[in-house]
């Protein structure tokens, strides 16, 4: 049952760990290049011929361009208002001896507008400009933004074939004008994170495979002093509680989440108070749903084990069970007993915990609790 239990907690721990190795490895694919460029510096775009230019991070100090052919914009959907949000300028590669440059695109949020716009003015009357420190990374024009590029060349009575020779479809998507390795910790930290799912999913599978998951439940039979094969023979003969065999209670332990990653189980021995707890879901102060759990609460422990059910006849006859075959343990609840729990535990614990054999009995056992209500609710 427990050889059962460790191929179980294997398999529900793959699927996580395959997914953060999946996502490692594409956290990385997308990441890794500008990282490489991050960490090496940015290359600097005047410096580029343009048969080298690709996707590069580059810094540009813009000190012509010829005006502004497309937009970006932002709607509001309540007011329909429209905010310009980026602006594509047309540039041209190579710095101001080159003889062999090409016309392409530089995209910069609209708080360089005015700036762009007094460099463009001065680009067509033949003035030179104060250089616009710029930082960002080299990207191909989306087949929209080409259309609109081509455009913009065609409206000046450019042939098809004059746009091919001497544009390239590419843009530097402006991050920002601040140093030119500004991001270079950006890149560094998702470089890193993927390397950790990669690694973090390896070390579940790891985990998974050597039976690691089940570390907490042996403890808590060991603990209370039973043997893995008096565990194997009392899961085997332990009550179910849910179609799928994941809540238990046998005659030493309560067992539960038993097909998740990290199957539980709560010595019986060590049980003081079992109640069943109903909470009511409301969004807006509309009712939404209602779901249930026993709350179970041990010896030597401050806070106490829930454990969810599907509904409330679930939780009443495991509160039953435990009632008739554990004799020891105070079942329901009420405010009276909460107090005295949390106020005088010395008292709470002569209730049952003190007076009462920890031997499970079979059932039909009286119920000596039954001046208490079975639940309490939230």
């Amino acid at each position: 049952m427990l050889e059962t239990l460790k191929k179980k907690s294997f398999k529900t721990s793959l699927i996580l760990s395959v997914i953060l190795i999946i996502a490692g490895i594409f956290v990385i694919a997308i990441s890794f290049p500008d990282t490489l460029a991050a960490v090496s510096g940015y290359e600097t775009f005047e410096d580029l011929e343009p048969d080298e230019i690709r996707n590069q991070l580059v810094e540009i100090d813009v000190n012509a361009n010829f005006g502004c052919y497309m937009e970006e914009y932002s709607e509001n959907t309540s007011t329909h208002r429209r905010t310009t949000t980026n602006l594509y300028y047309i540039i041209w590669t190579g710095d101001d001896y080159a003889t062999d440059f090409r016309y392409m695109s530089i995209k910069v949020p609209a708080r360089y507008e005015d700036e762009m716009e007094e460099i463009a003015e001065n680009t067509y009357n033949e003035m030179r400009s104060a250089p616009l420190h710029l930082v960002g990374k080299i990207r191909k024009l989306s087949s929209e933004e080409y259309e609109y590029f081509e455009e913009y060349f065609s409206e000046a009575g450019w042939s098809a074939a004059e746009i091919e020779d001497a544009t390239l479809p590419y843009y530097i998507d402006v991050t920002g004008s601040s140093v030119a390795n500004s991001n270079t910790g950006v890149y560094i930290l998702l470089c890193l994170l993927g390397v950790f799912f990669i690694a973090f999913g390896i070390f579940r599978i790891v985990k998974a495979s050597r039976g690691g998951y089940l570390k907490k439940f042996r403890k808590a039979y060991e603990d209370a002093g039973y043997s893995e094969s008096s565990i194997e023979s009392d899961l085997a003969s332990a009550t179910s509680y849910n179609k799928k065999g994941t809540i238990k209670i046998g005659r030493l332990c309560t067992y539960y989440d038993l097909s998740s990653t990290v199957p539980k189980a709560i010595a019986n021995s060590k049980i003081l108070w079992a109640y069943q707890n109903t909470t009511t879901h409301r969004t807006n102060g509309i009712k939404t749903g209602v779901t249930y759990s026993v709350v179970i609460f041990t010896d030597g422990e401050k806070t106490g084990y829930t454990i969810g059910v599907p509904n409330e006849a679930t939780a009443q006859e495991m509160l039953k069970k435990m009632n008739a075959m554990l004799p020891w343990i105070v079942v329901g609840y009420s405010e009276d007993l909460r107090k005295l729990f949390n106020k005088d535990r010395a008292h709470f614990l002569e209730l049952r915990y003190n007076k009462v054999a920890h031997v499970a009995v079979e059932p039909g056992f009286e119920d000596i609790n039954d001046s208490y209500n079975t639940g309490s609710e939230q």
